[in-house]
């Protein structure tokens, strides 16, 4: 992946707020980060075994509605649950019905609410998904 492609997909995906280069460059090269999918689609995690945190979920304008967050979010999930992850959490803002919609076919379920988290005054949905019990089943 190259940082210019994925903070240029993560700009476009969030109507010019999103992160620079330098952050997708930094996330790259450390070990408890994971950016699953590609240049144009992709979600990046922050790993802290056994659970994991979606840090944002980017799609690329030109790519969205087709179904390749959904594929890409599935496999992420299938190797986040072959490495042991029990439960991946994420926070999305509630006036984000797209992204509340793809979590929830994901297997995402609302746990909590943050009112009026975001700087536009939307609160943030927590959800998590349970890939494995501690048990491992």
């Amino acid at each position: 992946m190259i940082p210019t492609a994925l903070a240029q997909t993560h700009r476009l995906a969030f109507d010019g707020k999103g992160w620079p280069a330098v952050d997708f460059e930094s996330y790259l090269g450390d070990t408890t980060i994971l950016i699953h999918g590609s240049d144009t689609c992709f979600a990046v995690f922050r790993l802290a075994a056994p659970e994991a945190e979606i840090l944002t979920l980017a799609t690329h304008p030109h790519s969205q509605g087709q179904g390749h967050a959904a594929s890409m979010l599935r496999g992420a999930l299938d190797a986040l649950g072959s490495a042991k992850i029990e439960t991946v959490f994420l926070e999305v803002a509630d006036d984000n019905a797209a992204a509340l919609a793809l979590y929830a076919r994901a297997g995402f379920a609302q746990f909590s609410t943050r009112s009026n988290y975001y700087a536009n005054g939307a609160s943030a949905i927590c959800m998590k998904a349970v890939l494995l019990t501690a048990s491992g089943v």
